[in-house]
């Protein structure tokens, strides 16, 4: 049940649960009226690109307000930031109040992070190509993007609150560029992917906008930054390991370098790209050996629970937000290179997908699809007492009732109880 008492506005119902929204208001960068006006819709693309369009000066407050004359326009890592704080303001208010139901919360920060990393991605080409020119591919004498891939949540557009975004970013071939001063095109893609990190990763004043991890790429930390699609099926078929294929259930493009959309160009790319995912991730028979897979992974994350003290952890710990994932991934790997039905991203959508195949009873999939709705509104709800990416439940009493009050109990007993029981449901399922 939401904290929607009608007396109280979205912004008093926020101020009573977070502590990020009471700093922003003591530091004037919003006041009660911006706020409940930002939480009055849903924030959508258009409304997301309309404040990047904003004609702001200076460094006054919101969104271009308190201009200064003459100041210089704001710079792009500033209107990204100030648009992350925007949008999640809105969805802090509209959430508490009980006006955006979970996907609304889940899509919209999916939106914000593609439409941040477009906008990354097209300012950093608008400042290469002068310098480089566009990069080419030596075979097929093409223009060619980056690819920016979303792991995870991102891929899967069910992005938390103050989620970090795994990124893998891919370009379809080797080549130089055509300017005037020519490198390779795996120079400039991997200059490109630095500046895009630094654009939506990098703390300032204003904040930042998403931290990335980039750590799901091949060999990982270790690995090139940016990496052609011939490597990429190479390290599939040569490196790949089996909780990489869980990795790249959800991969999916979620932004690009501008100027190749088109005639399709960018859907072709994507589509290559796809094609060499795919094989990597569905094996063409019944594959039941991702079951023992899928239980040495889980089995590695009980481990790292138990020694880092983390099992109050509702994404981690037992019967939380991984296990349900689990559940779902595990019979994508098994069945989804024969059932294509089984390949959606989704979380929710693979359950339901799993109820109209027979392979999971109707009540197993009621039983997850409430359980998931619950962890995942909890999430967003320790992620709001201060703008932090924690899955821990509180210690403190007072943020306990702060918890259980914005989750609809009257007190911390009587939430732990509900919780305890739908992370027993998950548990006896998995």
């Amino acid at each position: 049940m939401p904290m929607n008492e009608p007396a109280l506005d979205a912004c008093t119902l926020a101020l009573a649960h977070s502590r990020y929204v009471e700093r922003l208001l003591a530091s004037g960068t919003t006041d009660q009226a911006t706020f409940n006006a930002l939480a009055a819709e849903p924030f959508t693309r258009a409304r997301m690109h309309a404040v990047l369009a904003e004609p702001g000066h200076g460094t006054g407050g919101q969104s271009g307000s308190g201009t200064v004359p003459g100041a210089p326009p704001l710079q792009l890592a500033t209107r990204l930031r100030r648009l992350r704080t925007q949008c999640l303001l809105a969805l802090i208010g509209r959430d508490l109040a009980g006006r955006a139901d979970l996907p609304e919360v889940m899509q919209t920060m999916t939106a914000l992070a593609e439409t941040c990393i477009d906008a990354a991605c097209a300012q950093v080409a608008a400042e290469f190509e002068p310098v480089y020119g566009v990069p080419v591919g030596a075979v097929s004498g093409q223009a060619l993007p980056l690819l920016v891939v979303g792991m995870g949540k991102l891929g899967g557009a069910e992005l938390n609150v103050s989620s970090d975004i795994d990124l893998v970013f891919v370009y379809p071939e080797d080549g130089d560029t055509r300017g005037p001063r020519s490198i390779s095109n795996h120079e400039y893609f991997e200059r490109m992917g630095r500046k895009v990190i630094a654009l939506l990763n990098e703390a300032s004043a204003e904040g930042f906008v998403f931290r990335v991890d980039m750590r799901l790429r091949p060999y990982g930390d270790s690995g090139p930054l940016a990496c052609n699609l011939a490597m990429l099926e190479e390290y599939f078929v040569s490196q790949g390991r089996e909780w990489e294929r869980y990795a790249w259930i959800k991969a999916r493009v979620v932004g690009s370098s501008h100027g190749c959309s088109a005639g399709g160009a960018l859907d072709a790319f994507a589509a290559a790209l796809s094609a060499t995912v795919l094989p990597f991730v569905f094996r063409r028979h019944l594959d039941f050996s991702a079951i023992a897979s899928m239980r040495d992974l889980s089995g590695q994350i009980r481990r790292e629970v138990r020694r880092r003290d983390m099992l109050g952890n509702i994404k981690l710990g037992a019967g939380g937000i991984r296990q349900i994932e689990f559940v779902a991934q595990v019979f994508q790997l098994i069945r989804g290179g024969r059932d294509n039905t089984l390949r959606a991203q989704p979380t929710l959508e693979v359950l339901q997908a799993l109820e109209a195949r027979s392979i999971l009873e109707p009540a197993v999939v009621t039983s997850l699809t409430r359980a998931y709705a619950f962890l995942r509104r909890l999430e967003h709800r320790l992620q709001y007492l201060d703008d932090a990416q924690t899955h821990a439940l509180p210690e403190d009493e007072e943020d306990r009732a702060r918890i259980s009050r914005s989750m609809g109990f009257r007190d911390w007993p009587t939430f732990a109880k509900a919780l305890d029981a739908v992370r027993e449901s998950v548990s006896v399922v998995f």
